[in-house]
Parts: structure tokens; sequence; C-alpha cells
């Protein structure tokens, strides 16, 4: 019994862990490498699996996330056949998701075709994305599976993104049996929204991320108050606040905060515009998995008859042409959109028109990866490069990491300590840093007396 790690090892993104027993071949997570590399090597990377697609018998999934399932339809349309594993909310999200993942797939197949003057074909395409949704198999958290003979699954409550999931396998290969954990990405407590993350009790092996393992978040109770200074600082000079949101959870948890405040009379009836096709189409998908949220939800809105995700001053845009006209609103507003790394998407037309706008606020609220526009920004570079052109930074940043919807150090080695008899230890999803950073907190803080690694691309372990 072999885990072979071929995506997020001492790396953030593209998540790609394969298991091997009794000649079966289970990969957990397939996501798309992002950021980092530059568009030519993401795209070689994310074209190029450490493993024959054509061999792999089924996906297990995390969740809905691009980093981590955003490479499906390639595997896909490079042979695989099998079956994908995910929890039912997860289905609904990735036919948004994926759909949207295609265009821009094209839009980068162009960019490198007309950079490098080479015949570049995208990822995927629409139709990948439709055999890809047809082999999706969704169950509820707490529901056992099978995933292959000699491999049961239950997906446990990560606390991450609507429908994330800790992933708890048990393999037997003759007479040796292994209870594998895998955290995906691991939430935070008293969070908007969503559940706590379920605490594994035990486990043999645990594979977990490490995004902020040097990182200590603040307490998301102090959100509240710190918006409610930032949109009337803001709105006092003149201002807006430009804010890019990950369509999945973040662009929610930020509407939902926005709209208690109002609620509660805390900030000005400024206009709030969500620019994002996408994030309309996953709020419409969180109404219909109520069932997943939290008690506070309930208490604060569901509870008053009321969807957190509509109110009086919030508009969604959908149309280009209304997307554009933003850029000549006159007054204060608040600007929701995506991509939430400013990679691509309508952000970058947004951040274009404002980022020379001293009364401006640029609020991050998310991890941007090395690489990105949203880093360099996040790093408060002079001068920025956008859509092939320099722009002087003049704006102001504001990093609100009280959203990050990733677990830090303490919650991190609060998980690993209370998860009993393990024998190993994986770290991924990490930069490099972090990933050693944390090995050494794992070995000499909670003196573990087992195996801990931090896995290089492509390296193989026995089980």
């Amino acid at each position: 019994m072999k885990l072979k790690f071929c995506g997020a090892a001492q790396n953030v993104t593209g998540s790609r862990h394969l298991l091997l027993y009794d000649n079966k071949k289970i990969l957990l997570d397939c996501g798309l490498v992002q950021g980092g590399f530059g568009r030519l090597e993401n795209h070689q990377m994310n074209n190029n699996f450490l493993f024959d697609p054509k061999t792999i018998d089924a996906v297990v999934l995390s969740h809905a996330h691009i980093d981590h399932a955003g490479n499906l339809p390639t595997l896909i349309r490079q042979g695989f056949k099998g079956k994908i594993y995910c929890t039912e909310p997860t289905v609904e999200l990735l036919a948004v998701m994926l759909e949207d993942a295609a265009k821009i797939q094209a839009q980068d197949a162009e960019y490198l075709r007309k950079r490098f003057q080479e015949e570049i074909s995208p990822l995927y395409d629409k139709a990948d994305v439709a055999k890809t949704l047809k082999r999706l198999v969704g169950y509820k958290y707490g529901e056992p599976f099978e995933v292959e003979p000699g491999c049961q699954a239950v997906f446990y409550d990560a606390g991450h993104v609507l429908g994330s999931a800790q992933v708890f396998l048990t393999v037997n290969e003759g007479n040796v049996t292994r209870r594998i954990a895998y955290t995906g990405d691991l939430g935070r407590k008293n969070m908007p929204i969503l559940n706590d993350p379920y605490q594994i009790p035990s486990a043999d092996v645990l594979i977990t991320e490490s995004t902020y393992a040097e990182h200590l978040h603040d307490s998301f109770e102090y959100v509240f108050e710190e918006m409610e200074w930032v949109v009337r600082d803001v709105v006092a000079r003149g201002g807006k606040i430009i804010v890019p949101g990950f369509s999945l959870e973040r662009t929610q948890e930020l509407i939902y905060v926005l709209h208690k405040l109002y609620l509660d009379k805390k900030i000005p009836a400024v206009p709030i515009f969500v620019d994002s096709p996408m994030s309309t189409k996953i709020s419409e998908v969180f109404m219909r998995h109520v069932d997943y949220y939290d008690d506070q939800s309930f208490k604060d809105f569901l509870g008053r008859a009321k969807s957190p995700f509509a109110f009086k001053n919030l508009k969604y845009i959908t149309s280009v042409n209304d997307s554009k006209k933003l850029n000549e609103y006159k007054g204060s507003c608040i600007i929701i959109s995506a991509s939430g790394m400013c990679t691509a998407g309508r952000i970058v037309h947004h951040l274009k028109h404002n980022i020379e706008d001293p009364r401006n606020l640029i609020l991050i609220v998310g991890y941007m990866a090395k690489g990105t526009l949203g880093r360099r920004i996040v790093e408060q570079k002079r001068k920025v490069k956008i859509m092939g052109s320099f722009y002087n930074l003049k704006a102001d940043v504001l990093a609100m990491n009280e959203f990050s919807a990733h677990a830090d150090k303490l919650e991190l080695m609060d998980n690993i300590k209370k998860i009993k008899k393990l024998k190993q230890i994986f770290i991924v999803h990490g930069e490099e840093l972090a990933t050693a950073y944390m090995r050494d907190n794992i070995i000499n803080t909670l003196k573990f007396k087992g195996e801990v690694y931090a896995p290089k691309l492509g390296e193989s372990f026995d089980l």
C-alpha cells in the first residue's frame, strides 16, 4: 500500500494524491495548478499527470474549489473512466465551477498561442465538463460508501466551504488495514454560515493541509467591528471598496457580514455590487442547502424568514454591459468580484480602473498564491502589471485574515493532537517554508513519535 503525491507538494495549488493498493489506484482530488509558475508552466503541469489517467479506478473529492477539482475534465479527456465521489452540495457546485473554468481554459490557451506563437489547445472544454458531471456521485456527511473493493470511505464536515469534506478511508490489502484521514482544506471554528469542522477521533495515516502553518488568524468576532470601520472610513472620503472575492464561500461570507451590519444600521446604505455571474449561481446553490448551515445563520437570518444573500442595497451583476457601467459609477460603493486571486475575470478590470485612486481601498479577504496579481497587491508593490500595462498602486490595501477559511497553525496542531493512534503524517497544500515549519512543530512541539513527511512532488511512501 502506497501514497504518491502528484500535486500540492510543497505548493498550495494542484492537489492530487494517489493511493495505490491491491492493483487499485484511487485519486484524492484532482485540482489545477494556479499562479506561481507562469501560464505556460501551469498549462504544462496541468496537462501532464504523474500517472496514466486510464489506470485510475476512482476519484474521491474533498470539495469544489478549482485547486482541488478543476482538473477533473482533463483527467476524463485523457482517458479516466471511473466514478468521482463527493458530497451532494459539491455535485451542484461543480456544475457552476467547472463551466466557468472551461471558459478560462479557452482564454488561457488563446493567450498562450498569441504569446508563444505555438499551437496550444485548452486543457478541456464544455463537452469535457459535461462528461465530468455525469461521473459525479454524491453522498451525505457520515454516510459510508465503497470506493472500490477493499476501500470504504466516509465524508466528514471540513468547515471550509459548502459541502467541503474531510475524507476518511478504510483500506484493506491482504492482512493489512490502514485508516487514512485526508483533511482536504480544513476550516475554522466559529465562522459564519457553516458548522465547525468535524474532529476525526482516530486514524493510522493523516494527510493534512498546511496553508497557514506559520500564521495565526484573528478571531472572526472582530470582523463585524473592523468591517464597520472600513466601510465608514472609505465612504467618508468618497472612495470605493474593491474586493477580490472567491465565488465559493468567501463572497457569501462577505454578503452575510455586510447584510448583518446593514440590518443593525452599523454601516451607511452604500450600494453593494456582486459582479460575478458565478457568485450569483453559487449563492443560489447555497439557498438550496440550508440544512448545511450552522445555528447562528438560522438565528440571524433564516429564522427571521430572510435570505442572508438578498437585501435592498445588494445587486448582483451578470451582464458584461452592466459590469462595464460600474467603471463609470460616481460615488462610493462596494464591488465584490472574481477571481479571488485576481488571475482572471472581472476583478482585473475593476482593479485597472480603481487602483490609482488614493480614495479607494482594495480589501483582501483570501489567500493569494505566489505569482498572482493578488499577491503583488498584498505585497504592496509600487507598480503592478494589469492586462499588459503597469499601474501605480495608490489605493489603500487592507488584508483581513479573519476571513480565512483555512485553519491556522494552532488549529492545525490542535486537530493533529486530537487524532489518536497516528503512525504517519504527510504535510501537503503549503508552500515549502510552511510545510517545513509544520513538520518541525509536529516533531518538537507535539512530540509526535511517528513518521512525519513534507513530500516533494512525485514522491511515494509505503503505508
